[in-house]
């Protein structure tokens, strides 16, 4: 089992830190503890893994799980301060620092309003918005077809937009 775990972490470590690291806002503390906990979890689960579908999507399955566990111990704070990057971090990104700011306060505005949805809702679209998940995994991983999949993900999306109108524009 320590070999085929192993294995499952080399060849999905990096890729679950960086899904991890969208998930938390580019925190690289908080994506570095979060894929801890992840591939803990997938250690002392692997017997449970059944193979009903892929063993990458499973593995998503239980990093969005303590990511939503992480948020429930810390929400989400949606107003940005001074200290949450430093200068450097916004030379890198993009030339306005304006433009930085108002990206980073509406990805973290979307992530509470993606936490405040219902389950079925909430993962469609973490699978889809932070994984790129195709629509026939996800129906796969949460025992819906993907026709289902696709609505829930557009009707979410709605929900989502809504939100923001009424934050922006308080309709």
């Amino acid at each position: 089992m320590n070999e085929e775990f192993q294995k499952i972490y080399e060849n999905y470590s990096k890729e679950i830190y960086f899904f991890l690291l969208k998930m938390v806002g580019f925190r690289k503390d908080v994506a570095e503890e979060l894929t801890q906990e992840t591939f803990y979890q997938v250690f002392i689960s692997l017997h449970r893994y059944r193979g009903e579908c892929d063993i990458k999507t499973w593995i998503c399955q239980i990093a969005k799980n303590s990511c939503f566990k992480y948020y429930k111990k810390n929400p989400i704070q949606i107003s940005l301060q001074s200290d949450d990057f430093n200068e450097s971090d916004l030379k890198e990104i993009v030339v306005d620092p304006e433009e930085y700011l108002e990206r980073m306060e509406l990805a973290e505005l979307l992530r509470a309003y993606i936490i405040k949805l219902k389950p079925k809702y909430r993962d469609v679209l973490t699978f889809r918005l932070y994984f790129g998940t195709p629509f026939k995994q996800i129906g796969s991983l949460l025992h819906i077809n993907e026709n289902s999949a696709k609505v829930i993900y557009y009707r979410g999306r709605e929900m989502i937009k809504r939100m923001l109108k009424e934050t922006y524009y308080g309709e």
